[in-house]
């Protein structure tokens, strides 16, 4: 078997305290390691179904995030997912891979409002290919689809 990599060693908080009321509303989870921070926004609600813009409601909470990134340098990648493929897919998103594309590519301009500037952001869509659970109830589905924030840190001197 082959050796299993030890967990990711928790890092410096730079936006979990920032984000702290969000968190604790369930509005987006935050995981810091050493050379990074994933802020995770829940894909329910914040998309309406087959849309790449942003629900109105949540302008406020990309706000908030924006502005905990304005304090903190570093490249951010926005990185979208979807659940299994949807049937009849739009002819605007005619495949699994492009609505969570647009709608990581909605998020940057949301974001360097507060935080930019733009040339800080890259976007990805990875469709349905890192699940977080099974996709095999509507709970699990809604789980899976979501938005990641990550923020690479630069390296700091010893």
């Amino acid at each position: 078997q082959a050796p299993v990599a030890p967990p990711p060693r928790p890092g410096p908080a730079r936006i979990a305290g920032f984000l702290a009321p969000e968190v604790a509303q369930g509005l987006v989870t935050v995981v810091e390691t050493a050379d990074r921070s994933v802020v995770t926004l829940r894909g329910h609600g914040v998309f309406g179904s087959g849309s790449g813009d942003v629900s109105g409601a949540y302008l406020p909470l990309l706000a908030r995030i924006g502005e905990a990134l304005r304090a903190v340098p570093g490249k951010v990648i926005v990185v979208g997912h979807t659940d299994t493929p949807r049937r009849g897919l739009s002819g605007r998103f005619p495949s699994n891979c492009q609505l969570p594309k647009a709608r990581a590519t909605s998020v940057p301009d949301l974001l360097a409002e507060r935080a930019g500037p733009e040339d800080r952001y890259s976007v990805e869509g990875r469709g349905d290919s890192a699940p977080l659970v099974s996709n095999d109830s509507p709970a699990n589905r809604a789980r899976t689809r979501r938005v990641e924030i990550t923020l690479l840190t630069p390296a700091t001197a010893p």
